[in-house]
């Protein structure tokens, strides 16, 4: 597991800071040209020469645990009809998020990420857009996709 840089550790620990750490989210369409990018912050901000456009959004994150995995989302407010495209577009296709943090103070250097995810049963409203956040682990799919039964695979059961 990455840990935050020692500059960025004291600043989350300390009862007062100036440092102000952002997301970074980035949104693509498997086989699609545009990538989506948002910050949430009130101006855009360019990082490692991408530009990031402010947006209003909330993600919580799975936890890679051995417990069972808790619903994870993103939701992100639909102010731009460009996300909506976007995402109708991607119906039957992958959607892989991808999010970083960065200090605000210095855009280049990621303190944590970016850490990649699948989006899934996506649903849009006047308000928001929202998805489900999976990892790209196997514990959240069919492990094998196929079944084995004696009618199929008569030669695995005596």
């Amino acid at each position: 597991m990455s840990r935050l840089s020692p500059a960025a550790a004291r600043a989350a620990c300390a009862p007062e800071t100036e440092k102000t750490f952002l997301h970074l989210v980035e949104i693509e369409v498997a086989g699609g040209a545009d990538v989506l990018r948002f910050v949430d912050n009130n101006r855009p901000v360019t990082s490692r020469g991408k530009e990031y456009v402010p947006a209003g959004f909330s993600i919580i994150l799975p936890e890679q645990t051995g417990d069972a995995p808790r619903p994870c989302r993103i939701a992100i407010d639909n102010t731009d009809l460009a996300v909506f495209q976007a995402i109708k577009q991607a119906a039957g296709k992958e959607v892989s998020v991808s999010v970083a943090l960065i200090a605000a103070d210095d855009p280049d250097f990621y303190e944590r990420g970016p850490l990649r995810y699948r989006l899934r049963n996506v649903k849009a409203s006047k308000e928001t857009i929202e998805g489900e956040v999976h990892d790209f682990y196997m514990a959240d799919r069919k492990f094998p996709k196929d079944t084995y039964s004696p009618e199929d695979f008569e030669g695995l059961f005596f």
